[in-house]
């Protein structure tokens, strides 16, 4: 007997209106490749998202097709996250920092017919394009400086929503459909493409925004410095619009003085990042300081985060770590480390020593851990 509650596909599509629905008047910064900012709001997301779908159409995208992107993290490439998958499409993140052969075999291996490139990034794939014989445009982003390479049967992003109507008519999507490939380089022999579905990037919004895990929420402005490219941002583009938390797309400006202009000025809540990220700004912060009394939590993962790191944060910032392990396979975050109440009542030392452990497991995320002679351990 199966239960009478209604059947909807867990989509990125119902997560596309809530952002309209909900929060509309959310704001979406992106610090460009220039070191403006542009700002804007969910409403107006929105409705570029839904113009961006209707390009797509025009270009002859159909469902399953994959369509790339080449691109900092930035509100163009969070519109591309929607817009590609909610028209049945599958989004395909490429890499930037892969080498030369790598991205002609995964652009190849996708047979992607589209690829969405900052200008700031042209350069870097200009050589291979003659190497792709399945893409059909190079849809050029201006992220505020010059491209200075010429790419063949390139349009321009802002052109095309331009002479695009906002009236697409949003539909249905099967959870089980796929909805982004991101390839894993971390293997032997050529990179291996990780096929998500709609259902696995509504799972795993929800996982990452429980209390006990990222906790993202309607009060947050978060900072995933952690690239769109690298693992879908570990989910957290996807989580915000599930909960309404405000993004702050940092571009290129990564380095530790450009992070900390960016949190301080932004009053960012939760940043994203690897290790190497955040000891460039622990670098920069020894030497000037800011108000960062805003960020109450850096999620780390990526590679293990030395115990001196989490120390060093808390004791001289007040910034607590939440370390976290994931795969590009489990879309990918897996455990974060957080303390339980019964280890509020330990000393700091202590709790740091946990805190450095990777944690435990996400929900919808099962863990088993096995000896040499694989029999299960607890």
């Amino acid at each position: 007997m199966n239960g009478l509650m209604m059947d909807v596909p867990l989509s990125l599509t119902s997560l596309l209106k809530r952002t309209k629905e909900n929060y509309p008047e959310k704001e979406i910064v992106s610090y460009l490749a220039n070191n403006t900012a542009h700002r804007y709001k969910n409403k107006d997301f929105y409705k570029r998202t839904l113009r961006l779908m209707s390009v797509l159409r025009k270009l002859g995208i159909k469902e399953g097709d994959r369509v790339a992107t080449f691109a900092w993290n930035s509100f163009r490439h969070y519109e591309l996250y929607f817009a590609i998958p909610c028209s049945g499409a599958v989004l395909h993140t490429l890499n930037i920092r892969l080498f030369p052969e790598q991205l002609e075999y995964i652009v190849n291996h996708a047979e992607d017919k589209v690829i969405f490139i900052d200008h700031s990034l042209a350069k870097l794939l200009a050589p291979l394009a003659s190497k792709f014989p399945k893409v059909q445009n190079f849809i050029l982003m201006d992220d505020g400086v010059p491209a200075g390479v010429e790419l063949p049967n390139t349009l321009d992003y802002e052109t095309l929503l331009a002479e695009a109507n906002d009236d697409f008519s949003l539909f249905d999507i099967p959870e089980n459909q796929a909805a982004g490939l991101c390839y894993t380089s971390g293997t032997t022999g050529d990179p291996k493409g990780v096929l998500y579905s709609h259902r696995s990037f509504f799972l795993h919004s929800m996982g990452i925004c429980f209390a006990d895990s990222l906790a993202l929420t309607e009060r947050d402005r978060a900072l995933p410095v952690v690239p769109m490219f690298h693992a879908n941002a570990w989910g957290i583009p996807y989580g915000a619009a599930m909960t309404g938390s405000s993004l702050i797309f940092p571009g290129p400006n990564m380095g530790g003085p450009a992070l900390a202009e960016i949190l301080e000025k932004e009053k960012v809540t939760l940043a994203a990042g690897v290790p190497t990220i955040w000891k460039l700004l622990y670098q920069h912060l020894k030497s000037k300081k800011h108000d960062l009394s805003k960020l109450n939590r850096m999620v780390i993962g990526g590679s293990a985060v030395p115990r001196s790191m989490i120390e060093s944060f808390q004791k001289e910032f007040n910034i607590p770590i939440l370390h976290a392990w994931g795969m590009t396979e489990l879309s990918p975050v897996g455990t974060v480390s957080r303390l339980t109440s019964e280890m509020e009542e330990w000393d700091l030392d202590k709790q740091i020593t946990w805190r450095a452990k990777q944690g435990m497991n996400v929900p919808c995320v099962e863990v088993k851990i096995l000896d040499d002679e694989e029999k299960e351990l607890p």
